[in-house]
């Protein structure tokens, strides 16, 4: 049965409007034209005047125009293309999918609704222009592994959750531009280790999650997803190439697994419930990242993983930036407003274990520590500024060593520079006032350690025995 609206939602395309008009053929071979219209009388011959009343009855090969009407789906389309109009649907009950491609098939301007499936391509390629699918009981559109899939300007709807909107197996291809999936599919994306995979402007409300990668590699472009309870996007052992990707909300922006690889320009999520970013076990490189309204974790974490940040912009949230045994280069980045309710919390940039390198960074306002080195962790931090920290500007423990060359750091709660068990921190060329509690304190009988090799504070440093100056330090009003 036709559903309420669908008519007037159903998408309009100009071969649509121009039903008779010759189009370009998909093979070297002239088309039959052909003409269905479910409710004309039986006994047509396929012309405009007399047209055939169901696909049963149309030729195996050539172009079929369908007059508006509800045609029954569970059909096997093979080298055909089918042009559709403004209120024209096909309709299957499961389980048979409404529509089973092989070879090249074109659909355009119509409305598939029902079926356990309902597109399902098995081999060639198929394209669908102009296509609304919904109420299937399993995925919208499947494309196997002899499968290639063009989708363009089209939308499908979730009437229950649970199933994927997309589908594509091992071996598949797909190329979708302007599209938009909408409700709770359990994935509007999901591809496992697929031939290509290429999104371009694609905008996804409701999904779960929005793109799932297992395998294979695919590129996003001009990505858009909001109001899902998983991640935005998720990919494991397979390459993921972003550029203009948005998140909002959804349970993670950007979430990757072991053997991951992610690179790309112009990352955003806004109000994610835990992380905006979580890279596990990943290498990448990533430009222009922006996380905002982070939730209970880290507004970007790496863990066990190798990444290059050129760019990156986090305000509020809890905690900054936590890299966990990775391997980091940051390059470029602003920090603001990381707090949590308790006064000495919401450090900007903890770096536990392995190395980072950070270079260009601003970090303001953060409740607990500006950078913080842990774990026998190897830090390097240059030409950055730290205003305004709850507890420290820098902090060095637990074995490990934090080398700081043209940093300015003030308006700390407590001091510049704080140092306990067994931390070493170097200072180059650092800048320090306004700072509560002077310039450095370290817990020297914990090991803790402070090198001091060319200063200008406004206060002096402490005689402490393991606070070692290398040249003298410079007043600073």
């Amino acid at each position: 049965m036709l559903c309420a609206g669908c008519a007037a939602a159903a998408p309009q395309t100009e071969s649509a409007a121009r039903a008779v008009a010759p189009v370009a053929a998909l093979d070297a071979g002239e088309r039959a034209e052909v003409y269905l219209d479910v409710s004309s009388p039986p006994g047509g011959d396929g012309s405009r005047e007399r047209p055939f009343r169901s696909f049963a009855e149309a030729p195996a090969h050539g172009r079929l125009h369908l007059a508006s009407g509800v045609y029954p789906g569970g059909v096997a389309l093979e080298d055909v293309e089918v042009i559709g109009g403004s209120a024209v649907v096909l309709a299957a009950s499961p389980p048979a999918a409404c529509v089973r491609a092989r070879g090249p098939v074109r659909i355009e301007g119509v409305q598939i609704q029902g079926g356990a499936q309902g597109v399902v391509v098995e081999n060639g390629r198929a394209t669908l222009e102009g296509v609304r699918l919904s109420g299937q009981r399993g995925p919208a559109i499947e494309v196997t592994e002899g499968g290639a899939l063009t989708l363009l300007r089209s939308a499908l709807h979730a009437s229950v959750s649970g199933f994927p909107g997309l589908r594509v197996q091992p071996g598949g291809r797909a190329e979708l531009r302007e599209v938009r999936f909408q409700g709770p599919f359990r994935r509007a994306i999901e591809a496992t280790r697929p031939g290509t995979l290429g999104l371009a402007r694609v905008d996804l409300e409701g999904a779960v999650t929005g793109l799932w990668l297992s395998g294979g590699s695919a590129s996003v472009e001009g990505f858009e997803a909001r109001g899902g309870r998983g991640p935005g996007l998720y990919v494991a052992g397979g390459a993921l190439q972003l550029r203009d990707v948005r998140v909002r909300g959804h349970e993670y922006g950007l979430l990757t697994g072991e053997g991951a690889r992610v690179d790309g320009k112009g990352l955003s999520s806004v109000g994610a419930e835990l992380s905006g970013v979580a890279l596990v076990g990943t290498k990448g490189v990533l430009e222009d990242v922006h996380v905002e309204s982070p939730g209970r974790l880290a507004a970007v974490q790496l863990v066990s993983s190798e990444v290059r940040i050129r760019g990156l912009e986090v305000r509020g949230g809890l905690l900054g930036l936590l890299a966990r045994s990775a391997q980091l280069t940051l390059e470029g980045g602003t920090i603001a407003a990381v707090r949590s309710e308790q006064s000495n919390e919401g450090d900007a940039i903890q770096i536990r274990g392995g190395r980072a390198s950070l270079a260009g960074v601003r970090i303001q306002d953060c409740g607990g520590i500006g950078v913080l080195a842990a774990e026998a962790a190897e830090v390097t931090l240059s030409r950055s500024t730290i205003a305004g920290s709850g507890v420290a500007g820098l902090s060095a423990e637990t074995l490990a060593r934090l080398l700081a060359t043209g940093v300015s750091i003030e308006r700390t709660t407590g001091p510049a520079v704080l140092v306990i068990d067994r931390g070493t921190v170097q200072l180059r060329a650092v800048t320090a006032r306004n700072n509560r509690d002077g310039v450095a304190w370290a817990e020297c009988d914990q090991g803790g350690t402070v090198e001091v090799d060319g200063l200008t504070a406004d206060m002096a440093l402490p005689p402490t025995p393991c606070i070692r100056t290398l040249s003298p330090v410079t007043p600073r009003r």
